[in-house]
C-alpha cells in the first residue's frame, strides 16, 4: 500500500525497514544517480500508446486500457520512447532545515479522464494501481479501486495525481461483488526517484531506490482543510 515515505539525511548509518542497517548517501548524489536511471529507462522502453490511439478513434473496442511497458529491441526497435513522451515536473525537497534539492518527477496522461475535476494534493482519490521497480518488479498492485489520502501518500504519488481527471462509470457485479469499470477515466504513470518515493526502502524496495506507478483514476473525494484536521 502506497504511504507516506520519510527522508533522512543526517549520520553514518540507520535502520531499514527490515531492521538491517544501511549506510547514508549524499542526497546530491542519490538524485543524480537516480535521475540517470529513470531517463535510461525512460530512453529504452516504450508503452502500448498505438492500442491507445486506436481505441480512442474506435466506436467499440476490446481493448483493456491497461498500460503496458516494453523494451525497445528487435520488432519493437521503431517504437516511440517514453523518455519521448513524458512530462517533467520539478519538485524541491527539503535535505535540511534550510536547503531544498531539485528532483525530477516524470509522468504520463495514457488517458485523461472525462469528468472536469482534477485531484488537489489534499483530496482523496479512487485508484486501481501498480507499482514497479525499473527492473520491472512489481512490489506492489490493487485491481480493485481503493481510496487514498493523498495528504498521506508518497510525495511523488500525490504530486502527479493533479495531472489527471477521473471519469468513466463504475458497477459492482451483483453475482460476484466485484467492480466493473468502464468509460473514460484518468489512465497515466509516475516515475520518481527515491526522495519522492521510499528514501530508506520499505519492504521489497531497496533504499536509495526510484520507482513508478501506473494509475487509474476512478474517482475524487474533495477534502476540506477542516476535514484534514
Amino acid at each position: 500500500m502506497v504511504t507516506i515515505g520519510a527522508l533522512v539525511f543526517l549520520g553514518s548509518c540507520k535502520k531499514d525497514d527490515n531492521g538491517g542497517t544501511i549506510e547514508v548517501r549524499d542526497p546530491v548524489e542519490v538524485a543524480a544517480e537516480n535521475d540517470a536511471d529513470i531517463r535510461e529507462y525512460l530512453s529504452t522502453h516504450f508503452y502500448n500508446y498505438e492500442e491507445f490511439e486506436a481505441a480512442a478513434g474506435a466506436d467499440n473496442t476490446d481493448f483493456d486500457f491497461r498500460i503496458v511497458i516494453d523494451t525497445i529491441a528487435g520488432e519493437n526497435s521503431n517504437k516511440t520512447s517514453l523518455m519521448e513522451q513524458v512530462e517533467v515536473k520539478t519538485v524541491a525537497v527539503e535535505i535540511s532545515t534550510d536547503e531544498t534539492l531539485d528532483h525530477n518527477l516524470y509522468y504520463l496522461v495514457a488517458r485523461q479522464g472525462d469528468a472536469s475535476i482534477a485531484p488537489k494534493t489534499t483530496d482523496s482519490t479512487l485508484v486501481r494501481y501498480k507499482g514497479f521497480l525499473l527492473t520491472d518488479y512489481v512490489f506492489d498492485n490493487s485491481n480493485t479501486p481503493v481510496w487514498f489520502n493523498l495528504s498521506n501518500n508518497i510525495r511523488g504519488f500525490s504530486e502527479f495525481m493533479p495531472a489527471l481527471k477521473y471519469g468513466g462509470e463504475i458497477n459492482i457485479n451483483e453475482d460476484t461483488g466485484l467492480y466493473e469499470v468502464s468509460g473514460d477515466y484518468g489512465i497515466g504513470m509516475v516515475f520518481m526517484p527515491a526522495a519522492l518515493g521510499y528514501y530508506s526502502g520499505s519492504g521489497s524496495i531497496p533504499a536509495y531506490t526510484p520507482i513508478a506507478f501506473t494509475v487509474d483514476l476512478l474517482r475524487v473525494k474533495v477534502i476540506k482543510e477542516e476535514e484534514e484536521d
